[in-house]
């Protein structure tokens, strides 16, 4: 009869876990924000450099920040000038994870596998 023992020091591989949940979730962030603000309204441009200064990649924390970015999110009916980005519309995040939530999901499987 064999007898083997197995030890397993899981400290080390809860690190390697966490680490590659945190940097999948700021690769994941980083590319709804792209592909969120592909369809943004832009005139001065300020809605898109907002969502860059306020938002905080690796903690899941995206945001538009200006005085009308809630008014023009939630009005998608309002006629957006299409001159600077011919994809502006109203609830742009909506639109981009309509569009791209398997591209999001493909990106976490690979950033977590390529880390671990």
């Amino acid at each position: 009869m064999i007898r083997l023992n197995i030890r397993i020091d899981t400290s080390v591989i809860e690190g390697k876990v966490i680490e590659a949940t945190e940097k999948a979730q700021f690769a994941l962030d980083q590319q709804v924000l792209k592909d969120s603000n592909f369809y943004i309204p832009k005139d001065t441009g300020e809605l898109e450099r907002s969502s860059i200064r306020f938002s905080r990649p690796g903690e899941g924390h995206i945001e538009w920040n200006t005085p009308y970015a809630r008014r023009v999110y939630y009005n998608p009916q309002y006629n957006f000038s299409q001159d600077v980005n011919p994809n502006a519309q109203g609830l742009w995040f909506e639109e981009a994870k309509a569009r791209h939530v398997m591209d999001w999901a493909r990106i976490v499987e690979n950033e977590i596998k390529r880390n671990l």
